[in-house]
């Protein structure tokens, strides 16, 4: 009998819980620190006698951190006759209705819309499977669809990408726009830019460090941005994304692979495509040089071959 066990996702659940944790801890210990030093040398201003309330919320939110990731993203273990949360338990026949993409309340300090599937079972609770939270959410959906909707036998299967030699001969509808005339490729260039002058006109008494310290900060910067940079190829049998400035980023994906796309965007980034295959797959690719007008005709593009396109953000 075939058991799944959900990983949790290292980067985005492990690294996540552990730098928010740190983050507060280290704050309440620093705030803490001060004040006890402060103590018996002078005459305290009013700021530093609020240290240890501002310490105390900080162990709070630390442990505040711990707590909803781990109540957000709990251990799930499924088969074909149940499906655990933690220790709690249910009949994967007492499942009323299993909804496989759209966004759901992250719950935290505020909530956030995350991509998720939605179980919600005969007794009325709900539990959400938070796609970006489980290395493995793709192979979980598709063992629920099997044995929930499908009443079948579950086998493993992955849509293989096309190879990406083999598309070009297609005639592509391009969406790409330019970065001089968007905010985050002025950002990007204008900074290079800067970094270039005052490399070439400020002069330095230890100049191989400056160098290196610059040029370090200077390739951070144009990473960041250059993901945020995504551009896509439309054909009537393919879907290409490219990127502006790492031209050798090239993902293919078949048309008929394609169960849904959402226009979205999250925190401080642009507006972002998100893929999601078939088999439950899903990428998001931020694209900060498209258009309003751009991506209103991308979305008339996709739903021309019946793609259901979500639109959360134009």
């Amino acid at each position: 009998m075939t058991t799944i066990i959900a990983r949790r996702h290292f980067y985005k659940f492990y690294l996540s819980i552990i730098f928010g944790t740190l983050f507060f801890v280290t704050l309440a210990t620093f705030l803490l620190f001060i004040y006890i030093k402060s103590v018996g040398k002078e005459q305290l201003m009013p700021s530093r006698i609020l240290m240890p309330v501002f310490s105390i919320v900080c162990y709070f939110f630390a442990a505040y951190t711990l707590y909803r990731y781990i109540k957000n993203v709990p251990k799930i273990e499924l088969n074909k006759n149940f499906i655990a949360f933690n220790k709690e338990v249910f009949a994967l026949c007492d499942i009323k209705s299993v909804v496989f993409t759209g966004k759901r309340p992250f719950k935290y300090l505020v909530d956030f819309p995350m991509e998720a599937a939605t179980l919600t079972f005969n007794s009325g609770k709900t539990k959400y499977i938070f796609d970006e939270m489980y290395a493995n959410s793709a192979e979980i959906k598709s063992f629920l669809k099997h044995q929930v909707i499908d009443k079948a036998a579950f086998f493993p299967t992955i849509v293989p990408l096309p190879d990406s030699n083999i598309v070009e001969g297609d005639s592509y509808v391009i969406f790409r726009g330019e970065q001089l005339t968007s905010i985050r490729g002025l950002m990007l260039w204008g900074f290079i830019v800067f970094i270039v002058y005052l490399l070439i006109s400020v002069k330095s008494p230890n100049p191989s460090a400056s160098f290196f310290i610059v040029s370090g900060f200077a390739v951070f910067w144009f990473i960041l941005f250059s993901y945020q940079m995504h551009y896509f190829k439309v054909s009537d049998n393919y879907f290409i994304v490219r990127n502006h400035n790492f031209f050798w980023k090239k993902k293919v994906y078949k048309i008929s692979d394609i169960k849904e796309v959402t226009f979205e965007t999250q925190s401080k980034m642009p507006y972002c495509l998100r893929i999601i295959t078939k088999d439950f797959r899903n990428e998001l690719y931020p694209a900060s040089t498209l258009s309003d007008a751009m991506w209103l005709t991308l979305k008339e593009k996709l739903e021309g071959y019946n793609i259901n396109v979500r639109n959360e953000c134009v």
